[in-house]
């Protein structure tokens, strides 16, 4: 029995933050707090694993029910608690633990027996960007994303480049992709009456504001489905698919449901100072003094001859691990000397209380922002050490329930900051829009740099 091996579940899983809010979603269980949700979940584990034929725990391999844990994929725990949608009991979701020095085992996420059981069900992954490929084959994905782009959608620069070629669209490509996974963990991906097709809503318009839709076909193959055409209600041979074949059409994805998801709140009794969120200047100095301007790392440095003309070389011709190792040295200089440090952070924070008020004046400042690894709303402030600049990185920030304040976990380059924000709707502020971006900015940087966020689970 899996008992023997954990009593308890704090042995066999790491309870994600994303996993319990996922759990606090099936469950409608919005009292309990953080610590409450993982005491049921314990005691649903102890229930499942404790029972002689484990008739509740299913070991899978892919889509496949396996019966050793060693070669599994996935644990699936049948809970004894019904699910808010349909009332059919809550099945907890487990992936492999990445951290490999915590449990071996973290909660992935929560969803009923019924959607488990259910014909759109398939396992994809708990990695958001590669969702989309692990749920249907999409032989001409390019081509096909370069027909939305041009045919399709209202207009709209998909590039950090003002003036950019036909291919080149990354933010697009993170778009589509993202949105699915995001779509998929709301329940959005809708099947039609007879099973055949599977439908999301890309959250794009056309030119008469009507959504486009992504429509899928039952697939022969490793891939339970593939991408069939863009359907848009109404129109053509799409339009009429959609209105043979779903009663209902899934609605575009929802990122938040409060005012302070999407909002800086200030308040007028306090200062700005007292306003500032809890910085982490560690995290911009030490771990990522390559997204600060060169003339601002310059300025702080000033006091060590050593770190400016350490900054002062010239890395344009170095690889791209020499350019990591580069900036992990820089790092490391400043947290050797502490004046240095000192007059960094000074600098910093008196940016940021401008930033500060900034939003007072004029509360579109904070642009909404989400980051599909975590599942995770935050806000984006923006930085600027010049007065000449409008903006010159995003200050990422995020409301903290417990302690009833502002953090900033990371700042972001301003093409990482429009990717991400143009998840949520398309960022039309004074200081994030579509000017022209570096060009060296890629998809591959903007992935990596959630992966990289310091949000603690």
């Amino acid at each position: 029995m899996l008992i023997e091996q954990y009593e308890e579940i704090r042995g066999f899983a790491f309870l994600t933050e994303r996993g319990l809010e996922s759990y606090r979603m099936a469950s409608g269980d919005t009292k309990s707090t953080q610590y409450e949700l993982r005491q049921i979940i314990n005691n649903e584990f102890k229930k499942a694993a404790s029972e002689k034929e484990q008739l509740r725990i299913v070991y899978k391999n892919g889509n496949t029910i396996i019966n050793d844990i060693l070669s599994a994929d996935r644990v699936c725990i049948i809970t004894t608690i019904p699910s808010q949608k349909d009332g059919s009991a809550i099945v907890l979701l487990f992936v492999p633990n990445k951290n490999q020095d915590r449990q071996p085992w973290e909660l992935q996420g929560a969803l009923s027996e019924n959607e488990f059981n259910s014909d759109i069900y398939v396992e994809i992954g708990n990695k958001p960007r590669e969702m989309l490929f692990n749920y249907a084959q999409w032989t001409n994905y390019l081509a096909d994303l370069k027909q939305l782009k041009n045919q399709l959608a209202l207009y709209e620069n998909w590039s950090f480049k003002e003036e950019p070629d036909d291919d080149d669209f990354p933010i697009l490509k993170n778009y589509i992709n993202y949105t699915f996974a995001k779509a998929w963990q709301d329940k959005q991906i809708l099947l039609s009456i007879d099973g055949r097709y599977s439908v999301f809503n890309t959250g794009l318009v056309n030119r008469n504001y009507k959504y486009i839709y992504i429509l899928f076909e039952k697939n022969i193959g490793i891939k339970p489905w593939k991408f069939l055409m863009y359907c848009i209600p109404g129109v053509k041979l799409g339009g009429k698919l959609l209105a043979d074949n779903f009663r209902i059409l899934p609605r575009p994805v929802r990122y938040f449901s409060n005012i302070s998801d999407i909002s800086y709140i200030i308040c007028d009794e306090k200062t700005p100072d007292e306003q500032i969120p809890d910085l982490q200047p560690d995290h911009y100095f030490i771990d990522h003094p390559e997204r600060l301007p060169h003339y601002f790392l310059l300025d702080g440095c000033r006091k060590n001859i050593d770190i400016v003309n350490l900054l002062n070389e010239d890395i344009s011709n170095y690889s791209e691990k020499e350019k990591r190792c580069y900036w992990q040295k820089v790092g490391d200089e400043i947290a050797s000397d502490q004046d240095v440090y000192d007059d960094l952070e000074s600098a910093f924070r008196n940016a940021v209380r401008k930033a500060v008020m900034r939003v007072s004046w004029n509360y579109r400042t904070a642009i909404p922002v989400y980051f599909p690894t975590y599942n995770k709303m935050s806000i984006l402030l923006p930085i600027s050490f010049s007065s000449k600049a409008e903006a010159e990185v995003a200050l990422v920030v995020e409301y903290n329930d417990i302690s009833k304040k502002y953090t900033a976990p990371t700042i972001l380059t301003l093409p990482t900051a429009y990717s991400n924000a143009r998840l949520v709707c398309k960022p039309e502020s004074d200081w994030l829009n579509q000017r022209i971006f570096m060009p060296s900015q890629n998809e591959e940087y903007i992935l990596n740099e959630e992966e990289n966020l310091k949000i603690k689970e």
